[in-house]
């Protein structure tokens, strides 16, 4: 006999409508869903009943937060005093940001391209005005390999540099030019936030996986050296590696989504 409770239900027109209506989206960045976005922040762990400094282990503080399709006036209570921050240091045009706004986070993000600051901030006054958010949002633009972020930063949620598009695989000689080279954006941004970052902040970082047509996937280097950037890898007991990939069927490039805290 399986005994369970339902805590809540996604709205899929609410998630329909903050993908496919936010003013501005830019498919030649890639578009987050709404819903991997929420799922990113809510496997840095961080609940919006800690204090700033994160302090319980993954396993304790892995229960997410209500959906915003279904939080009742209790938990937006719990957001009346210091919301914690989330930050995306790749934020596109702000789908993670608006997804952190509606959890009752404040959202802080920066990108590279002045025009996706734009996009966010029209988007998140968009997602505010239809939303009635409590949290504050700031974007600024900013180089991930060498930006100063100001504090307090909580949890750290981001879909990093994927690298170019494919819609086949690649050739073995472009594969090892383009993993080359996120490799080396991921990595300069993993050690740039890591020396701004208090030991124990969470983050849930994506990063490109490609597939082959055997549906083999090439990972990046730096997986490996994780701790020798100054991360543990945290491991979900019930979750296998495999099952942090998200792609659709058709889709070279996937994104990993590799959960880490800073030590």
């Amino acid at each position: 006999m399986i005994i369970a409770e339902s805590v809540g239900s996604q709205n899929i027109t609410s998630l329909a409508r903050r993908d496919q209506e936010r003013p501005k989206r830019d498919a030649f960045v890639g578009m987050l869903p709404p819903k991997l976005a929420q799922i990113m922040i809510n496997l840095t762990g961080i609940s919006l009943t800690q204090s700033s400094q994160p302090s319980q282990s993954l396993s304790e503080s892995l229960t997410p937060p209500t959906s915003p399709d279904v939080a009742g006036d209790e938990d937006k209570a719990l957001t009346s005093v210091d919301p914690l921050t989330i930050l995306d240091p790749f934020c596109g045009t702000g789908v993670l940001l608006q997804e952190a706004l509606l959890l009752d986070y404040n959202a802080y993000g920066t990108d590279l391209a002045d025009k996706m600051i734009d996009y966010s901030r029209i988007n998140l006054d968009w997602i505010k005005t239809i939303s009635h958010t409590s949290g504050e949002y700031e974007v600024d633009q900013g180089d991930a390999m060498n930006y100063s972020w100001h504090q307090p930063i909580d949890a750290v949620a981001t879909e990093t540099y994927l690298g170019q598009p494919f819609s086949a695989p690649p050739s073995n000689s472009k594969l090892i030019e383009v993993r080359g080279n996120c490799d080396h954006i991921i990595s300069s941004f993993l050690r740039n936030i890591g020396k701004q970052l208090k030991v124990g902040t969470p983050l849930c970082v994506g990063v490109p996986a490609w597939r082959d047509g055997n549906g083999d996937f090439t990972h990046l280097p730096l997986i490996k050296n994780l701790a020798q950037l100054g991360y543990e890898h945290v491991e979900l007991k019930n979750v296998r590696a495999n099952d942090l990939l998200y792609y659709r069927e058709d889709q070279v490039v996937a994104r990993e989504l590799l959960i880490l805290r800073k030590v």
